[in-house]
């Protein structure tokens, strides 16, 4: 099970993830969490437990992930905080993620090697439409 990396290209995610659904400046990928590692859902028939990651490129490369939990089934369309552990564990790449406070007040990690942050934003409204996000992109700063 490999994974894939801000920074990969669209030919290394693909090699990742799967196929994607091309949506002009982004990608999206269906994927599921097995064994702690970020997988392709092809062929899989538990389409509950998939995620979608959208991903958004900078040139070649990509720059920002966003996961949602596949929002087909309402009661089952937000993150848990298994999930979150989950993917920023497959992401850590020999690194660790700290909590860090922020003034906006969103759970928010910086990756030790200070390259990556990953932002939580919970679904506030309890609509579907509205599903929670982990977004975990290339530190600005």
């Amino acid at each position: 099970m490999a994974q894939a990396n801000i920074g990969d290209t669209l030919t290394e995610l693909r090699q990742r993830y799967g196929s994607a659904q091309d949506m002009g400046a982004q990608m999206l990928f269906e994927v599921r969490l097995v064994k702690g590692q970020i997988v392709a859902a092809r062929g899989s028939t538990d389409p509950e437990n998939h995620f979608t990651i959208t991903v958004y490129f900078d040139g070649d490369h990509s720059a920002m992930e966003v996961f949602t939990r596949n929002t087909s089934d309402p009661a089952k369309a937000n993150l848990t905080q298994s999930d979150i552990d989950t993917i920023l564990d497959a992401t850590k790449e020999g690194q660790t993620w700290r909590s860090v406070q922020i003034p906006s007040g969103r759970v928010t990690w910086v990756r030790s090697d200070e390259k990556l942050i990953a932002r939580f934003s919970p679904n506030k409204s309890g609509n579907a439409d509205d599903a929670s996000v982990l977004v975990i992109m290339v530190n600005s700063k």
